[in-house]
């Protein structure tokens, strides 16, 4: 459980084993091979002719064209054999030019029928005239201009049109705008359009090619368009029969030139070669090491494996492979909202996960409304809820809703109300503020939790600057649990732990710790220290910072107060809806409001808090510890 652990690989061999060993290679799901030019420098990049990209493009072209699905789930490399290019290009030529022929008519019945609409859209306005088009487009003397204006432009154009001489002549309106013709003598043209122009006429241009009148052209054009629905029918029939009697070969086709076409791109990728040799190297999980290096030692003897460990995580930059139990990789998805941990970090999924579950249930504790999450959950689960097939919500709201009802239970609270079950242990609204003072208790327990992971991964990562000096290192944690423990005391006893000289000595010293992390951090390492500006501006600096540390320390502690907050906030939205139902005397209409009311606040509330929740983990938590600059690991995938 956690991160994996990697080893960088490196593999040598004769080139005509490269494609068997990149085929090897993506049959494995934990492999990530890196490009050659910075690991090969004496072995030139390897170009080799991608003899199947061509086809392979005609194929995928094809499959789109018979709509056939590209999806293939899982690739059976032990069936798959070189492909005959010229026998693959004998048998879909013939295929090729019937789906060609078919696109081709296709795109003429596309253009014809773009025509058509067209001319309907324009004619259908004339639809009430009884002339021949043609008859208006031929006179002699007489300029027609056909199109529309709003109605309110189209009354003023009246009004004022009476003293030019032009012949206005409306054929249509609709609740907007009027359609008109309008016809002016030849020399008169221009000054016509002017006129028009000036009051935003829209023209529209008298569709060529008719000769009939408006309602006989609308006929034809409609006969015509019922022909090209039958005619594309007819071509949907003949692409089905294409699909149905060549799609098991063309797939067949289709998975093997989709592999050997990504292994030729992969050699070409990354490795390099010389005459007679190969070499790739990339990362590879220990775990998974072993069987791949004997498979590759047993079935390629000419084939020489190495690998070694990390050696500095900060300068090779390994992936990160993360491996948790089911219902801990759904808290793994929300992790990954702030970052994929970096190699070498913690893990922080499992801590997350209980420290989410935990605060969920202490601000929305419910048994009647955890149960309705649990069912959902399990709903979702078991595939019984068809909108949504994520097992990462399936986990969550179980995990979530069985702390809802675990803490609903020690409230006494059950779809709100508060009078049906004892509270096995506290109702917050009656202890405000003890509830208040126990939820801070947690984020005292979860923040000191954070500065321990903290001094883990910088002790593991021999950064002992950080580990030692930091404000989220030993001497931030000893600081910490000082300030507390002297708060703690004072509270409960009313006096000091200590003398006061004393605490003041001990809590300066631990701030000038914190204020001189770089230099007695590079004293430690044995390092020059040298900075980049003047000795005033680094102090004046440090100082804002170690400010900054002594207020965040406050900052981090009280923002847990917000978690009593919205347990507090749950029974008062819960009180209201309550109040509401017993407002109506009718048993029905208030058994109703008390529903709605339940599922508006897990919906809503639902919502807030889980927002709330990540907020406290991501910028309280997690930036102790978690850098989250990691990187997924990027296998060779078939895609």
């Amino acid at each position: 459980m956690g991160i994996k652990k990697m080893k960088k690989f490196q593999i040598l061999g004769l080139k005509r084993d490269i494609d068997s060993i990149t085929e090897e290679m993506m049959r494995n799901s934990e492999i990530e091979l890196l490009k050659t030019e910075k690991y090969h420098k004496n072995f030139k990049s390897s170009q080799i002719k991608n003899s199947y990209k061509s086809c392979f493009n005609e194929l995928d072209r094809m499959l789109d064209s018979l709509n056939l699905s590209k999806t293939i789930e899982n690739i059976d490399f032990d069936q798959l054999n070189k492909v005959n290019l010229e026998k693959f290009k004998d048998f879909v030529q013939p295929i090729q030019k019937k789906i060609n022929k078919l696109e081709r008519i296709t795109k003429k019945l596309d253009a014809e029928e773009k025509r058509l609409n067209n001319l309907i859209k324009h004619v259908y306005v004339m639809r009430n005239i009884d002339i021949e088009l043609q008859s208006l487009k031929n006179l002699s003397y007489i300029t027609l201009i056909f199109g529309s204006l709003s109605q309110e432009r189209y009354e003023r154009l009246i009004e004022n049109v009476t003293e030019v001489p032009v012949l206005v002549l409306e054929v249509n309106r609709d609740q907007d705008r009027v359609w008109f013709f309008t016809f002016a003598k030849k020399n008169y043209q221009q000054k016509a359009l002017d006129i028009l122009n000036s009051a935003n006429f829209q023209r529209i241009e008298l569709p060529d090619r008719v000769k009939e009148s408006p309602k006989e052209i609308l006929n034809q054009a409609r006969h015509r368009l019922d022909k090209i629905e039958i005619i594309r029918d007819q071509i949907n029939l003949e692409f089905k029969k294409l699909k149905h009697r060549h799609q098991n070969q063309l797939l067949d086709y289709y998975q093997q030139m989709l592999v050997f076409n990504k292994i030729t791109d992969v050699n070409n990728s990354y490795y390099g070669e010389s005459n007679y040799f190969f070499i790739t190297t990339g990362w590879i999980s220990e775990e998974n090491e072993k069987e791949f290096e004997k498979l590759i030692s047993d079935n390629y003897t000419k084939v020489i494996y190495s690998s070694q460990e990390v050696k500095n995580a900060e300068e090779e930059n390994p992936p990160t492979i993360i491996e948790n139990p089911e219902w801990i990789k759904s808290f793994t998805s929300l992790v990954k909202l702030y970052g994929l941990p970096k190699y070498g970090e913690i893990d922080p999924s499992l801590f997350f996960a209980l420290s989410y579950i935990l605060l969920f249930g202490i601000m929305f504790g419910d048994l009647g409304q955890g149960f309705v999450f649990v069912s959902l959950g399990f709903a979702i689960y078991k595939n019984k809820i068809d909108f949504i097939k994520n097992k990462d919500a399936a986990y969550i709201l179980i995990s979530i809703g069985f702390s809802s009802m675990v803490f609903g239970t020690f409230y006494g609270s059950l779809f709100g109300l508060e009078d049906l079950i004892p509270a096995l242990i506290i109702r917050p609204m009656d202890n405000i503020m003890f509830w208040l003072g126990f939820t801070v208790m947690i984020g005292i327990f979860l923040l000191i939790t954070s500065m321990i992971f903290n001094l883990f991964n910088t002790f593991k990562n021999k950064d002992y600057t950080e580990a030692l000096f930091s404000d989220s290192g030993l001497s931030g944690l000893i600081l910490y649990l000082f300030l507390l423990s002297n708060l703690a005391y004072y509270g409960i006893q009313n006096k000091l732990l200590m003398p006061a000289p004393v605490i003041a000595a001990v809590f300066i010293i631990l701030l000038l710790l914190i204020f001189l992390k770089e230099p007695l951090g590079n004293l430690l390492t044995e390092q020059k220290f040298s900075i980049d500006k003047k000795i005033s501006e680094y102090i004046l600096e440090s100082a804002f910072e170690l400010f900054d540390t002594v207020l965040s320390y406050l900052s981090n502690t009280l923002s847990f107060l917000r978690v009593g907050a919205f347990t507090l906030n749950h029974v008062g939205l819960s009180m209201a809806v309550i109040i509401l139902s017993e407002m109506i005397n009718n048993n029905a209409g208030s058994l109703l409001v008390l529903v709605v009311g339940n599922i508006v606040i897990m919906v809503l509330e639902g919502v807030v808090v889980g927002i709330q929740i990540l907020r406290l983990e991501f910028f309280e938590i997690f930036a102790k510890f978690y850098s989250g600059s990691g990187r997924e690991l990027k296998p060779l995938k078939i895609e």
